[in-house]
């Protein structure tokens, strides 16, 4: 199996777990860093070195694994030393494992040095350089690697290849394992949540606030975000969906906005270790742009249900009271009218009222309408 690799870096944990397959694969891995112009810091270093056969195409670079903080700055005190410590090891023993420069393995960790394809080979970090994947496959049969079953010696000079890319939802799901979208994922999924409360039955801003939300959920998990944060989130929307129905004041908005902040905060926390390549952090900006129409938006939405709570309520036949419709039959004085999208039975309080003649409801007697002419309105179906 044959890995090409171009990458700034990623996280320390996800990087040991793929460096823990490839020593104990049970087939030859070759890890090749191309095409040129390519890399492989930080993350990628550990990963090439992990190969059975280590390859890398002219004019690409490797090296620069020093681990840093989530934010991307240095760790430290005690427990920068234990990171580097850890690494240090973690890169050595992958060296020694597959017989490559253990010492600059170190180097590279503790002093962040970088290397070209080139000096690479010289100093033993990779196997060959190779021009294309032809050329790693030719350069590569014959040699003898050691599996966990036993020495295995490559036959694959002439080999076909087949690509394995990722498929546009893979593409899809890398685009949003990423801290600033899953933040804004999240709070466009809650805003949509709440639109949704606040107004049943529109159904749509329901649906992508769910999907938005899950979304957000996936991209934190895979991140590894902070347990602490992801909970602070969920409480926020709590928060938020109470302050639809409650009458709190703005109290439960606060609340919301607090306990939002604070999560995003938490969710990568500042000491959490990582290694160059990759700002795992939400950025302060973003933070507070959040913040800002958050709590402009659930203002305008407490404003709004104010008002509306202001208004007198009418209810029940009582809505008719002045409406405009039509006589379906001769009144004289009683008939038929239509009003308000139905048929009422209804009393002429102004004489005969002839079939098609507009009526306006001057009051209500149980289900019965009192109606008056309203020639002035012309003929046809009028509405409430």
């Amino acid at each position: 199996m044959l890995f090409q690799i171009d990458t700034p870096g990623g996280l320390s944990d996800s990087t040991f777990q793929i460096t823990t397959r490839f020593l104990n694969a049970r087939v030859p891995v070759i890890t090749y860093v191309a095409p040129s112009g390519s890399r492989a810091a930080s993350a990628g270093t550990f990963i090439t070195m992990a190969g059975h056969i280590a390859a890398m195409a002219p004019a690409t670079n490797i090296g620069a694994a020093h681990p840093v903080d989530a934010s991307g700055g240095d760790i430290s005190g005690d427990l920068g030393t234990k990171v580097v410590n850890d690494t240090v090891a973690a890169a050595t023993k992958i060296a020694l494992a597959r017989g490559r420069n253990a010492q600059w393995a170190e180097d590279a960790v503790r002093n962040s040095v970088s290397i070209r394809d080139d000096q690479a080979v010289q100093m033993h970090v990779v196997d060959f350089q190779a021009s294309d994947l032809a050329d790693v496959l030719r350069k590569a049969d014959g040699k003898t690697v050691q599996l966990p079953s036993g020495p295995v010696t490559l036959a694959t000079a002439g080999l076909p290849t087949e690509s394995d890319d990722p498929n546009p939802i893979e593409a899809f799901l890398h685009v949003i394992v990423d801290p600033q979208i899953a933040a804004l994922m999240f709070t466009l999924g809650t805003w949509g949540l709440i639109f949704e409360l606040g107004n049943p039955g529109l159904i749509f801003p329901g649906i992508i606030g769910v999907v938005a939300i899950v979304l957000a959920l996936f991209s934190l998990g895979t991140l590894d975000a902070n347990a602490a944060g992801l909970a602070l989130l969920v409480f926020a929307v709590v928060l938020f969906a109470l302050e639809v129905k409650v009458a709190s004041h703005g109290m439960l908005t606060i609340g919301g906005v607090v306990a939002l902040v604070l999560g995003f905060i938490l969710l990568f926390p500042p000491w959490t270790p990582t290694l160059p390549g990759l700002r795992l952090s939400i950025d302060p900006l973003v933070i507070g742009a959040i913040t800002l129409f958050t709590a402009a938006f659930f203002v305008l939405v407490i404003r709004a249900a104010l008002a509306h709570r202001s208004l007198p309520v009418v209810v029940g036949t009582e809505t008719l009271r002045g409406a405009v419709g039509v006589a379906t039959s001769d009144l004289g004085p009683s008939g038929v009218v239509w009003v308000g999208g139905e048929e009422w039975s209804a009393t002429s309080a102004g004489g005969p009222i002839a079939k098609g003649q507009p009526v306006r409801v001057r009051s209500v007697d149980s289900v019965r309408l009192i109606v008056e002419p309203a020639d002035n309105l012309g003929k046809g179906r009028g509405t409430a």
